[in-house]
């Protein structure tokens, strides 16, 4: 588990699985950190971050509640959360 970020079985984490991806909640308190991504979609519940995308090198994007973005395996990105971020995601 990375610093900065919450699992909760009650309200965060793996809730299970649909058609063989992963389904659950992650939350991630205010920070910058560095992460090589997994294949995911996931749509933001609150909070407020960029995501600046090292590999490959590609725009950043500013996320908040509403964003729906699409990560590929491998992606090596920063992710700078200036508000507390939840997100609900399929990986």
């Amino acid at each position: 588990m990375k610093p900065g970020v919450r699992y909760s079985s009650d309200a965060e984490g793996a809730f299970g699985e649909w058609r063989g991806a992963e389904v659950g909640v992650w939350a991630c308190e205010p920070g910058v950190y560095d992460d090589t991504e997994a294949d995911e979609v996931f749509v933001v519940l609150e909070g407020d971050a960029t995501i600046a995308f090292v590999q490959p090198e590609l725009p950043a994007i500013e996320i908040g509640p509403g964003s729906v973005v699409r990560l590929e395996q491998g992606m090596r990105t920063v992710w700078t959360i200036r508000a507390a971020l939840r997100k609900v995601y399929l990986s």
